[in-house]
């Protein structure tokens, strides 16, 4: 009869690998798979319900971003100074 050994070359018995970092990690992912899915339903909800003026007016905001500005910010602020 053979015996089987459990221990490696320095005669530690050998560990099992943990399963809680790949349940974490499946928990994770599907937390985000989640959430992802639920923002572009709000975000298509809004979308729906908006007035069109206002998702215009999200639109040009989100296309202007890539652009610089010579001047910072679009609204051109005074302030006034005492003289």
């Amino acid at each position: 009869m053979t015996m089987v050994d459990n221990n490696d070359i320095k005669g530690r018995p050998h560990r099992k690998k943990p399963l809680w970092p790949w349940l974490l990690l499946l928990i994770l992912t599907l937390a985000a798979i989640y959430s992802w899915n639920r923002a572009t339903e709000l975000f298509d909800d809004f979308e729906r319900n908006m007035p069109a003026a206002i998702i215009d007016l999200f639109n040009d905001i989100l296309r202007d971003h890539g652009r610089e500005k010579p001047y910072g910010p679009g609204v051109d602020v005074v302030v006034p100074t005492r003289i």
